[in-house]
């Protein structure tokens, strides 16, 4: 399943490497220090939960879809009634987080006879806290905003879009939609959501953030259960090192094929001030310990805790 850390030490941001033997490791976007540090928020929209009722649709036959304007991969991942990893796996030339209009996608169907039926889709409404943004050396700059599951079930699915608007204008200057970084967002958890605008876009204060797709499921497919052994945080001047040894489905025999890490940084307000998002594909035994460091700046002011998920999947 996942593990969440909470943790008090000094101020960081992220590095993370993996000690497993790991194939592929994608290393997100990652926000550098700023170089003068402000813990100024931007002015903001008061942010919205939007409840989605998708339409379940599965086909027995291969069809594609041409994106069209506000489609996400979450939203037509819940049109067809598949999980967003499929329709991301079946389109690996497609960035998730810039979706261009017109674009035609392949939608994967389920394998003929498949007992397994796929969860049905439910509105939800997640919790989702003001945004926060962080001006870069660049001129651009990072928003940063936590997003929480108060249900009692997992949810997944799960896109937001950032938007920046210009004083008292109605439309926005500029928006990014986003998924959240672990697939599954387990009940009770939380995460953070971040995107990037250029020099040329963040001129704009005004921030708004809403939740476009979220589905809610009585299970969380695919996700291993996961024990952690042991944490050594180290706190260094203006960084933190983390080191932990884990073991995935410890009275289990399925190894894991993917290890997705989010390490969030907040400050004594709890505002979150740096991230960073790690996905590792490779293979972790079951009931072997296996070991991965993080280490972190903060973007801006001091951070107070941190909290780290740690998720593994079976595929």
């Amino acid at each position: 399943m996942y593990l969440r850390i909470l943790g008090a030490l000094f101020p960081i941001v992220l590095l993370l490497g993996c000690q497993p033997a790991v194939s592929a490791t994608r290393d997100f976007p990652t926000p550098i220090r700023w170089e003068s540090p402000s813990t100024t928020p931007s002015p903001v929209y008061p942010t919205r939960a939007v409840s989605l009722t998708p339409t379940l649709a599965p086909s027995p036959t291969p069809r594609t879809y041409t994106v069209r304007q506000g489609d996400t991969f979450g939203s037509i991942a819940a049109k067809f009634g598949i999980a967003v990893d499929d329709l991301i796996n079946a389109n690996p030339d497609v960035d998730p987080n810039a979706l261009p209009i017109g674009q035609v996608l392949a939608i994967p169907t389920r394998p003929a006879g498949s007992e397994t039926p796929q969860p049905t889709p439910t509105p939800v409404n997640l919790d989702i806290d003001p945004p926060y943004c962080y001006y870069q050396p660049s001129g651009g700059k990072w928003c940063l905003v936590l997003v929480r599951n108060p249900g009692s079930d997992p949810v997944s699915s799960v896109f937001v879009r950032f938007s920046l608007y210009a004083s008292a204008a109605l439309d926005p200057s500029a928006s990014r939609e986003v998924a959240l970084p672990l697939t599954v967002l387990p009940a009770g958890t939380r995460t953070v959501a971040a995107v990037f605008f250029p020099p040329e876009e963040a001129q704009d204060e005004m921030v708004r953030v809403e939740l476009i797709s979220a589905i809610r499921t009585a299970e969380a497919p695919g996700i291993l259960p996961l024990e952690i052994l042991s944490e050594d945080p180290r706190p260094m001047t203006d960084s933190l090192e983390v080191a932990v040894e884990f073991q995935i489905d410890p009275g289990g025999e399925v190894p894991a094929k993917r290890l997705d890490m989010v390490l969030v940084l907040l400050d004594s307000s709890g505002r979150p001030v740096g991230f960073r998002i790690l996905r590792s594909e490779g293979e972790w035994l079951a009931g072997s310990a296996h070991r991965l460091t993080i280490s972190a700046f903060v973007l801006a002011g001091k951070m107070d805790t941190y909290e780290l998920i740690l998720q593994a999947r079976e595929e």
